[in-house]
């Protein structure tokens, strides 16, 4: 099997062509576009990959045009980067998503992009096209921790499966400080994400085993609950390989994922589950620690290392006060300092602490709880967003059955 690789890089082009392969391949490495075009003029090639960094974006859009119209079998993927204005990085994955073609995000490093690359040649990653066609990923990071990241994402994810007909997954994806079981009152013998270590390690995940492995409350009909790392010291030997095969396992086992990461960058987990994410939504505070300066240093600098800027990202705001007082900051001011789009917000609610504590964190979710209009409104805006179907029996629920609900929480 003959294959090309365009790049002048000699590191990537070593790990690149490191990699065991699951087939003898035969490679031919370019430094210029021209010298590909005459390499695929004298044998035909099966693939083709492709650094960005060689050409200008309309020389590099007319080049891949041009191949993708001579050879139509030809496999092609493209090596996005970071060495490029924000504006003009945009542009690439555009344009990489309107050609159809596979691509790897900019920031990832060469043994991932080795990973990746070995997954598309041997066929058994999941290439971006279909990923748009696919399960969407919507990725919740704190700007800061403890501020209620988790409440917030599973009230959306719970508020999804309550609404839709799809199937709706919750991955956990907190490698450190996972509590979400304890807030739903399930015993530490719940199946966790390290016990998938082997199977990620492995790249051997089907959607059929991680559906399986899913908590599936009987309370929250419709939604897939996989429980976050419990071995906190082994946090960082997730690999971000491991953490997109669980992702994009993820995508072809649900209609619709919320993930929710650290707020702290250190770990493949934070960074890999906002890469691939569909959207990307950061929680913060009415704190303006949390909103300036947390938010600034991660997702304003270092988010932009990995290619991620700020105005991808959309903003839900957390622990705000109905009544704020003249001296305390208000939303306006969170909209101001971010810049961001404002897609909801949950009030502080008083009996948050206590309920996670005693594990009826899904008490907070009932018809007659403030905080379930709030997460609500947000899972609504997704479903308009990404064209979900609603369920069709839902109906009007009348002044006595919430009555009923709202004393049956009670006790």
């Amino acid at each position: 099997m003959h294959i090309g690789l365009l790049s002048t890089d000699q590191r990537l082009i070593d790990e690149i062509t490191n990699v065991v392969y699951s087939k003898p391949l035969n490679w031919m490495i370019c430094s210029a576009a021209d010298d590909l075009r005459s390499k695929l003029t004298e044998m035909p090639y099966s693939h083709t990959i492709i650094s960005d960094r060689e050409m200008d974006f309309g020389d590099f859009e007319e080049f891949l045009e041009e191949l993708q119209h001579q050879y139509v079998g030809l496999k092609i993927i493209v090596l996005l980067s970071n060495y490029h204005d924000a504006s003009i990085n945009e542009k690439y994955l555009k344009m990489c998503k309107l050609m159809k073609l596979d691509y790897v995000q900019p920031g990832r490093s060469t043994a991932v992009i080795a990973d990746d690359i070995r997954a598309w040649v041997d066929g058994s990653g999941v290439d971006h096209v279909n990923q748009q066609s696919s399960g969407k990923l919507i990725t919740f990071i704190g700007s800061t921790p403890n501020i209620g990241t988790t409440l917030a994402s599973f009230g959306v994810a719970h508020a999804l499966a309550l609404e839709t007909s799809m199937k709706v997954g919750y991955l956990c994806l907190n490698l450190k400080s996972s509590k979400l079981h304890r807030y739903l009152g399930r015993d530490e013998h719940v199946f966790t994400l390290d016990g998938l270590r082997a199977e990620l390690k492995a790249q051997s995940l089907t959607p059929e085993r991680l559906q399986q492995v899913c908590d599936k409350p009987k309370e929250a009909h419709g939604l897939h609950i996989l429980y976050g790392n419990m071995l906190r010291e082994q946090a960082e030997f997730f690999t971000p390989s491991e953490i997109i095969h669980l992702l994009r396992v993820a995508r072809g086992t649900f209609d619709v994922c919320i993930i929710e990461v650290s707020a702290y960058w250190d770990n493949a987990a934070t960074v890999c589950g906002l890469l691939e994410a569909d959207s990307k939504i950061v929680v913060t505070t009415a704190d303006i620690a949390h909103f300036q300066e947390d938010f600034s240093r991660w997702i304003r600098q270092v988010g932009a290392v990995f290619g991620l800027q700020p105005d991808g990202f959309e903003l839900m705001a957390v622990q705000t006060e109905r009544h704020a007082k003249h001296s305390e900051f208000t939303i306006k001011d969170i909209r101001k300092e971010t810049q961001l789009h404002l897609i909801g917000q949950v009030s502080r609610h008083a009996d948050a602490l206590s309920r996670c504590n005693q594990g009826k964190l899904l008490d907070m979710f009932v018809l007659t709880h403030a905080m379930h209009e709030e997460v609500r409104a947000v899972s609504r805006k997704f479903i308009d967003y990404y064209k979900l179907p609603r369920k069709v029996s839902l109906r009007q629920v009348t002044w006595l059955q919430k009555m009923i609900t709202g004393r049956r929480a009670a006790t």
